[in-house]
C-alpha cells in the first residue's frame, strides 16, 4: 500500500465537508487540507532505520489529519468533517481528536449509512458495541459556528490491516 495512494484516496474520496449556508443565507465554499503520516516509519526513521520506499506496511500505523479553514466572511454553520477508512485500514480506538470542543464525534459501521458516537450491533439476541477496528467511517460535526478565518482540525489514527500487503518490488531482468 503506497502511501502517495493512501493519501490521495483520502483527499479524492474520503474526506467530506459539509458546511452549510453561511449566516446571512450567503454560501461557502470551504478549503480543506488532508495530511498522513507514518507515525510506524516516522518512529523507524527516527532510530535510524529509514525505511528505501515509501509503502505502508501492515502493521504501520498512519495519522490522519482533516483542516477545514473558513474563507468566507460570515460565520459557517453545520460544518462535518467526514473520513471513510480506507479499505485495508483499521480505526485505532481512542484516537480522534479535535480542536473544537464543540465538535460532536461520531462512527459508522456499515459503509456511513448511519452514524453513531457508539455504534452498535446484534450479536446472538444481545446488543454490543461494534469493536473499533470494524468500524468504516469517523465523522466530527461541529455544533457551533466557525468564523471568518478560522480554522477546524480533526485527528485520527488507522492501522494498515494485517492483510494488506504491498505490492511486490519490481524484479531485475
Amino acid at each position: 500500500m503506497n502511501i502517495r495512494s493512501i493519501l490521495l484516496g483520502a483527499v479524492l474520496a474520503c474526506c467530506v465537508v459539509e458546511p452549510a449556508a453561511a449566516q446571512g443565507g450567503q454560501a461557502s465554499r470551504s478549503p480543506l487540507a488532508v495530511t498522513v503520516e507514518n507515525r510506524t516509519a516516522r518512529a523507524e526513521a527516527d532510530r535510524g532505520q529509514a525505511r528505501s520506499d515509501e509503502h505502508a506496511r501492515p502493521g504501520d500505523v498512519l495519522h490522519y489529519r482533516l483542516s477545514f479553514r473558513n474563507p468566507g466572511t460570515a460565520s459557517v454553520r453545520g460544518v462535518k468533517l467526514a473520513n471513510p477508512l480506507a479499505a485495508g485500514m483499521r480505526f485505532v480506538g481512542g484516537s480522534a481528536t479535535s480542536s473544537r470542543s464543540d465538535a460532536r464525534l461520531e462512527f459508522s459501521a456499515d459503509g456511513g449509512r448511519t452514524f453513531s458516537a457508539r455504534p452498535m450491533e446484534e450479536v446472538a439476541g444481545e446488543r454490543r458495541p461494534v469493536p473499533a477496528e470494524r468500524y468504516t467511517h469517523v465523522r466530527w460535526t461541529i455544533d457551533g459556528s466557525v468564523a471568518p478565518g478560522a480554522t477546524v482540525t480533526a485527528e485520527f489514527d488507522a492501522r494498515v490491516d494485517a492483510g494488506s500487503a504491498p505490492p511486490p518490488a519490481p524484479r531485475g531482468t
